[in-house]
């Protein structure tokens, strides 16, 4: 159809059917990057999460090793200990040994009660770790694919949005400026139903009957008329009214 012989009703049902596709895109291209911003946040989290397990786990380990080292330094000094004691004759001297052996048993008692507890410590964080690593491993390769996914469809609405509003745009430009300013506050206030259609003499927007008067003026002329009950545009025509064509 030549577009100047589109009257401006049409022209405004043609912008709130486009209108309506950008607001749609727009918000799914918001809430696939609002879902991937969720997902680096969980994502960073989780690092967070394993760093910690691993730092945990690493100074336990640590501490085992020291443990053991002096573990094992103690118990070579006892071993000395026992050889001197074969060797000293004199009482007071065997005495002194004999009481840096008692206190060397202590000693490495309690050191075999550390090592026993850290070990007990360590494979439980370690446990803890692994599960971290594991969950961490898991959400990486989930989100690689999400991210991979998400940005495909964020990249195809977008180039869609920037064509359906320059496509907006052209059908805008033709209509009287009050008229389209008019339209986009209704569009705006009335969530995305500025045009709607009349049938059987009733507004669809707010399902009240028109005035038999005023819906036999709707039928015989092209102008834009508000509904008297909702303000919002009213579009008569014979067969039910049919969206713009959405862009491919």
């Amino acid at each position: 159809m030549d577009s100047s012989a589109e009257s401006p009703i049409t022209r405004l049902a043609q912008l709130q059917a486009l209108d309506r596709q950008l607001r749609e895109k727009t918000e799914l291209r918001q809430t696939l990057e609002a879902e991937l911003a969720a997902l680096e946040s969980q994502l960073l989290a989780q690092r967070e999460a394993t760093r910690a397990a691993q730092a945990e786990r690493d100074t336990l380990d640590t501490r085992r090793r020291e443990l053991e080292a002096q573990l094992e330094s103690e118990g070579a000094k006892m071993t000395d200990r026992r050889m001197r004691l074969n060797r000293v004759r004199n009482e007071k001297e065997l005495q002194a040994l004999r009481r840096e052996i008692e206190v060397g048993k202590e000693a490495n008692q309690q050191l075999e009660e550390a090592v026993l507890y850290t070990l007990e410590s360590l494979d439980t964080v370690s446990a803890a770790a692994g599960v971290a690593e594991s969950c961490l491993a898991e959400l990486e390769a989930a989100v690689r694919q999400k991210d991979s996914d998400c940005r495909i469809r964020i990249e195809q609405l977008t180039a869609e949005v920037s064509r359906e509003r320059h496509h907006r745009d052209q059908i805008a430009a033709l209509l009287d400026t009050d008229l389209r300013q008019k339209y986009e506050q209704i569009f705006e206030r009335r969530g995305g139903s500025a045009v709607v259609e009349v049938r059987n003499g009733t507004c669809q927007g707010c399902y009240m009957h028109l005035p038999p008067q005023f819906f036999n003026e709707l039928q015989r002329t092209r102008d834009v008329r508000l509904c008297p009950n909702c303000h919002r545009i009213l579009f008569w025509c014979p067969e039910p009214l049919e969206s713009a064509e959405p862009s491919r």
